[in-house]
């Protein structure tokens, strides 16, 4: 028996014995601490656990490196935005009774070709998303009660992606990654394994480290440095606008 089948029968069997509401729900769960909170803690460790690999890989410095404490209470942040999001989440299906989802959950598996569409709109879609909210959140009348708290972190570690204003963390952090693909009506699968990728691209593009190409964690850690620059996650928006260089809001 293939992977394939063994994949296909096993998702049917949970696709039909449990409530869609249920599934979503969970696979958000799944999701979070797979695509997150794990690959997160792995960059953390790497500073204790392999110093010199660590050194020789940081894109700033040591002496810009947050101190202990500070990065233990980003982690009490973090899981924090996570536990609300969750609670709210699983309340919005209790009140259906788990009956409803917005996702496909047909018991068959998404095809290749419908998999890999849905993930390229996926990521173009939380591009251009996230590029205008987080300009939106620089603005001078929204970055002080908002987004300054995200910029506490100069030089930032994994757990940074998700140091954020509730607000913030609703409308930049999860929105541009869900809502695209809860319109369209994706698949389940196809949004889990999406959700996944973007949560860990997150992680990575905060962990301050540069041994990974791709994402180029050194775009969003300029961000964290300079302030200015680089508002997208891929670099096409800022690419676009021309806020991919250092020093654009002062031309001419």
């Amino acid at each position: 028996m293939g992977v394939h089948t063994q994949l296909e029968g096993a998702w049917a069997h949970i696709s039909t014995t449990y409530k869609p509401g249920m599934i979503e729900f969970m696979g958000s769960v799944f999701g979070q601490v797979i695509g997150f909170i794990v690959p997160a803690t792995v960059y953390l460790m790497i500073d204790t656990l392999f110093p010199k690999f660590s050194q020789r890989h940081k894109i700033q410095g040591a002496r810009r490196q947050p101190k202990p404490q500070q990065i233990r209470h980003c982690v009490v942040i973090c899981l924090s935005n996570h536990a609300w999001l969750a609670t709210l989440h699983f309340l919005s299906h209790y009140m259906t009774d788990f009956n409803h989802s917005y996702l496909e959950m047909a018991p068959t598996l998404p095809s290749l070709t419908t998999f890999v569409a849905d993930f390229l709109f996926g990521l173009l879609a939380r591009e251009v998303l996230f590029y205008y909210v987080h300009r939106a959140l620089h603005h001078p009348r929204i970055y002080v009660y908002i987004h300054k708290m995200h910029h506490k972190y100069i030089t930032p570690v994994a757990f940074a992606a998700e140091y954020a204003h509730p607000v913030e963390h609703l409308f930049a952090n999860v929105l541009p990654i869900t809502l695209p693909l809860y319109l369209k009506g994706t698949h389940f699968l196809s949004f889990l394994a999406f959700s996944i990728f973007e949560l860990w691209e997150a992680a990575a593009d905060h962990s301050g480290y540069d041994f990974l190409k791709l994402p180029p964690a050194e775009l969003h850690d300029l961000h964290h440095e300079k302030f200015r620059v680089n508002y997208g996650t891929i670099g096409l928006m800022d690419w676009i606008h021309g806020t991919n260089v250092v020093g654009w809001d002062r031309r001419g």
